[in-house]
């Protein structure tokens, strides 16, 4: 009796901190950053081979650590009201390069070859210098803050 009742419970999964951050930043540049005809030469080309990544790797990184779609819409909107005030390219640049600072903690290849490609698109875009920098390293900690505490 015991021995079926074991095999009924669902099993109790626990992804690690690290894990669901990078997940979350590969939705943020996955949904949220569009490149148009507006943008430079090396920044659509950056972005399609960024996008090009993306749509090859993220179907098996998704599932690698899943994420309750309804918490992570919210996460995502929050993370559009975090960003600092600037241009679209500096909004955009902030959410690549701490997309990249998530990516670059994974022992996994795919996620390096993603901040890889996020990395030239970061070049690309090229604004803010270290301003970007930190402020993507002050988005990321928001960001984990408010994915921890449960909003």
């Amino acid at each position: 009796m015991r021995a079926a009742l074991l095999r009924q419970r669902p099993a109790l999964i626990v992804h690690a901190p690290a894990a669901i951050e990078r997940v979350l930043w590969l939705a943020a540049v996955d949904r949220c950053l569009r490149c148009g005809p507006s943008d430079a030469d090396e920044v659509r080309a950056a972005y399609r081979d960024l996008r090009a990544l993306i749509d090859r790797a993220a179907p098996s990184l998704y599932g690698q650590t899943p994420i309750d779609a309804a918490r992570e819409s919210r996460w995502l909107v929050a993370v559009r009201a975090a960003l600092p005030e600037g241009t679209p390219a500096e909004r955009a640049a902030t959410v690549v390069w701490a997309a990249v600072g998530a990516w670059t903690d994974a022992p996994n290849g795919r996620w390096g070859d993603l901040a890889d490609a996020a990395l030239s698109l970061g070049d690309a875009l090229d604004v803010g210098g270290t301003a970007t920098l930190r402020s993507a390293t002050a988005l990321r900690e928001t960001m984990v803050a408010m994915w921890e505490a449960g909003r």
